[in-house]
């Protein structure tokens, strides 16, 4: 057979009008626990072929429920009621029978989700579930070949559980692309993928669009990656559409004060870290009528009008509409000021060390060697101190987790050393706090579980409860309610209070923002920092973001293969890369590129999604990667040369001295 992905003659016919999907007035309503809910009120939408929209706006604002509504999937359960006009390719979807919804989705439409495990059979071999999409074994190898997975007869022969992130995540997109639709959701697709694996993938899916002409509907809470991926940003809010136009233009002069808000939220490189990250009030859609704007309690050009009637649409230019009664200038900074974080590396001399890990390293069972092991921590240092933030990051795979599931009391390290001077165990916030949670306890219940340990009475139980509650803003409605019925932000500040109520020397946090909005991640950031400083509770703090490494900690340490091959000032690392990795790490961060192309930043070699996430035994992890590379960087595994006394680089061609 020819090695081409070839979709039936039907949908190529219909591939003839340029106008992929359209959304006209659409409302939709959902129940839950007997009460309907307007989800979504009068969009308007259009998608074209070779077309990237990228939808928008804070957890909540229905874009999710869009995408699904474009699928026709959105759960029975939920009795959705829909009003409007939803077409793809002609057809509109909300009138054709099932048995014709059925055929469109399975030849024009696919998804991509954030969550590839819940997506793939955890029983079913790749193989299999690819087979199910491209009927032959052929398409399904060459599918998995356009999305530049290595190796893919061994990808085929494999379980879901047994690839990494980003390759899971590849094999989502070689399925979505395998029968060539018209039109593709994704929805949040690279929301937990480190930067690198972020970075391949939105090249991937620009690549993919010029060839096929396929349309996406690509739903993030990232403006970087809507900058980075978008030909039109639609903005979301409470289920409306304030703003619609084109990503330059519109990230470039926001004209709706949501967006501008949006964008002043984001997190950036250049963050200022004496002030607190902005976030939103507590009580953003109280007072207004559900038929006004749903930004006027944020609003600082709020008129009357816009608390009763939601503007009409008006035309910025041609192609970019506003629905605002008054526009405003971009909303001020929240400049309130948390104490000055000392910068100065000798910092942590004056301090107590509160935990130290010497010469660690660990060794699981290899996969693909029943007799033999495979490393996973080789040599990692930490000596950390009192009130001190100390960030890891690295690509997936780098053995950050694991790090710090070691330091935790979780795994035990093969050798080496762990010192807790304080005789406590740390506590650690995990990156879904859902499922951290146990879910038939009430909140106020959980707390009180945290503090089993002691002895108090009930009454003092209940007062360290509402006490810890307070200095995590979470409410009496909160306390009394399950973590099911709860957002992404109120888990997360939830399982933050269980590790503080009696609060530990050192907190862990694995990617604790890494799947929330960026108000949440304000919200979340802001309250780690203001426990870390009140408590004088020191922090190791786990992220694939450099911005929010930076900002979080006074110092960072890159993670690669199993070793830090930096380490030194956050600052310093972020402005001054020493090593080639670290550089390529900071070129990847979507909208802050500094390389032309995804390509250059990721250096010689810029596909990671091997098949095997084991480590050299000699040599760089970097040097198939590495613009730099010489022979001994193949043969010799470089040792940390210093700059000064806590700055360092593992690399052969940093020069300084040895420690």
């Amino acid at each position: 057979m020819e090695d081409t992905l070839v979709s039936p003659p039907d949908i190529q016919i219909a591939r003839g009008n340029n106008e992929i999907a359209s959304v006209v007035g659409l409302n939709v309503w959902l129940r839950r626990a007997r009460q309907e809910s307007h989800i979504l009120k009068d969009v308007d939408l259009k998608i074209g072929k070779g077309e990237i929209v990228a939808l928008v706006g804070e957890s909540g604002s229905g874009k999710s429920v869009l995408g699904m509504t474009l699928l026709g999937l959105l759960p029975k359960s939920s009795r959705p009621r829909i009003e409007g006009e939803v077409s793809i390719l002609g057809s509109k979807i909300t009138s054709i029978s099932q048995k014709e919804l059925q055929g469109l989705r399975r030849h024009s439409l696919s998804a991509i989700f954030q969550d590839p495990m819940s997506s793939l059979n955890p029983s079913m071999k790749i193989a299999s579930q690819m087979k199910e999409v491209t009927k032959e074994l052929d398409r399904a190898l060459f599918a998995l070949r356009q999305v530049a997975i290595k190796e893919p007869e061994s990808v085929l022969g494999r379980y879901p559980f047994e690839l990494s992130g980003g390759q899971r995540q590849r094999v989502m997109i070689a399925m979505a692309l395998a029968k060539e639709p018209a039109l593709i959701v994704a929805d949040e697709p690279t929301t937990a993928l480190d930067v690198s694996v972020q970075a391949q993938i939105l090249y991937l899916i620009k690549q993919l669009r010029a060839d096929f002409g396929t349309g996406f509907l690509f739903v993030t809470h990232d403006l970087g990656v809507a900058a980075e991926i978008a030909d039109t940003v639609v903005v979301l809010l409470a289920g409306r559409v304030l703003e619609k136009g084109p990503t330059k233009e519109i990230l470039s002069f926001p004209a709706h004060p949501y967006t501008k808000e949006l964008i002043a939220s984001r997190l950036t490189m250049d963050q200022d870290q004496s002030l607190r990250l902005r976030t939103n009030p507590k009580d953003q859609f109280a007072g207004f009528s559900s038929d006004g704007c749903p930004y006027v309690n944020r609003c600082e050009n709020a008129l009357d009008l816009c608390l009763v009637e939601f503007p009409g649409v008006s035309m910025v230019q041609d192609n970019w509409t506003i629905a605002c009664h008054n526009p405003s200038p971009s909303p001020k900074a929240v400049a309130v000021e948390i104490k000055t974080m000392e910068r100065r590396s000798d910092l942590d001399l004056n301090k107590k060390v509160v935990l130290e890990a010497i010469a660690i390293e660990k060794s699981f069972q290899s996969r693909t060697n029943r007799s033999g092991f495979r490393q996973v921590l080789t040599n990692v240092d930490l000596t950390l101190h009192q009130g001190e933030v100390v960030s890891l990051v690295g690509e997936s795979g780098s053995g950050k987790s694991t790090f710090l599931r070691i330091l935790a009391g979780l795994e035990k390290e093969s050798s080496g050393t762990i010192i807790r001077h304080d005789d406590t165990m740390p506590k650690m916030v995990f990156q879904d706090s859902g499922s951290s949670l146990t879910p038939w306890l009430s909140v106020r219940e959980l707390l009180k579980e945290a503090l089993s340990s002691k002895t108090l009475s009930k009454a003092e139980i209940a007062k360290e409860v509402e006490d810890v509650a307070a200095k995590v803003d979470l409410s009496t409605q909160v306390l009394n309610s399950r973590a099911a019925s709860l957002s992404g932000g109120q888990r997360q500040r939830v399982a933050i209070a269980r590790c503080v109520i009696s609060p530990p020397s050192v907190l862990l946090c694995d990617e604790p923002t890494s799947a929330l909005d960026a108000s949440l991640v304000a919200g979340a950031l802001n309250l780690l920092l203001s426990l870390s400083e009140s408590l004088e509770m020191a922090m190791v703090f786990v992220t694939h973001d450099l911005a929010v490494a930076r900002y979080v900690s006074s110092r960072i340490m890159v993670m690669l293969g199993g070793r830090v091959v930096e380490s030194g000032d956050s600052n310093e690392v972020c402005s001054n890369p020493l090593h080639p990795y670290t550089r390529m790490l900071l070129d990847s961060l979507p909208g802050e590129r500094r390389g032309n192309s995804p390509q250059e930043a990721l250096g010689r070699q810029p596909d990671i999604s091997g098949v095997d996430n084991e480590l050299s035994a000699v040599g760089c992890a970097f040097a198939n990667r590495c613009p730099n590379a010489i022979e001994i960087c193949r043969t010799t595994t470089p040792v940390a040369t210093y700059i000064s006394s806590n700055r360092y680089a593992a690399c052969h061609l940093v020069k300084g001295g040895t420690k």
